[in-house]
């Protein structure tokens, strides 16, 4: 009898062990929601809030090299942004007001405003929001998702699957240790093509109490495609508003 309450008590211990073992585990993984609270605070929580606006200017390398030149980006609450890139001569305008997205695009053999496709809008629009998807991610309409952690490049990393109000799905890589996000995948339609896309960002550096990407490299198929290199990142300038309203033609 003892023998047999012995073996019992064996069996419950283990069982008691395991549970409490797991527990341990599962504790020590990580929650959607302490991820998206690194990522935010990564990126200078409260003191996002600060920020009205923000200018970057910068260069723009185009095709691994084949082409360079000057770019300036503004964005400004609420929900504004404009993107200016010089190649050649030419420049290229793209521009979202909070109503319609538009662009001059003469490497498209256009010199007049036009409405931009739908297509095109969409990447636009969600670069106007200056506090990304993970602020306010639900009432913004986007779904997160937490995958199982990986390496990228020998670093451990949070993966987090969002998809945006439009249906748009794209795999964030999150420095596990830093909570900088340092990798984005996802697919984009390009002159009516569906292509894997893949962007790495890179070159940190703290502005005013906030961490932003420097170095901005799109490779599209596995190809570079181009890179963009910010010099100079303001916070809270003045921007007139008739910069990002659609021209009369």
């Amino acid at each position: 009898m003892l023998r047999r309450t012995s073996l019992l008590s064996c069996g419950l211990l283990v069982c008691v062990l395991a549970l409490a073992f797991g527990s341990v585990r599962a504790a020590d993984e990580p929650t959607l929601e302490a991820v998206v609270a690194q990522i935010v605070k990564a990126q200078g929580g409260e003191k996002l809030k600060t920020v009205k606006s923000i200018k970057t200017t910068g260069k723009l390398v185009f095709g691994g090299g084949q082409a360079e030149g000057p770019l300036v980006g503004f964005v400004v609450r609420p929900g504004k942004v404009r993107q200016e890139i010089s190649l050649g001569g030419a420049r290229l305008v793209q521009a979202y007001d909070g109503t319609t997205a538009w662009q001059i695009n003469p490497f498209a053999g256009s010199s007049k405003p036009e409405k931009m496709s739908e297509d095109e809008a969409g990447d636009l629009m969600d670069s106007a929001d200056l506090d990304g998807p993970f602020v306010d991610s639900a009432k913004k309409g986007y779904k997160l998702e937490l995958a199982a952690d990986e390496e990228l490049d020998g670093t451990p990393v949070h993966v987090v699957k969002v998809t945006n109000k439009r249906g748009k799905v794209e795999t964030y890589y999150v420095d596990a240790g830093s909570g900088l996000i340092l990798k984005v995948r996802g697919k984009e339609k390009i002159q009516g093509n569906e292509v894997e896309v893949e962007t790495l960002l890179s070159n940190y550096k703290e502005v005013n109490g906030i961490m932003t990407a420097h170095a901005i490299d799109r490779f599209i198929g596995g190809q570079p495609f181009i890179q963009i290199v910010f010099e100079r990142v303001e916070h809270n300038v003045e921007v007139e508003d008739s910069l990002f309203k659609m021209p009369e033609e």
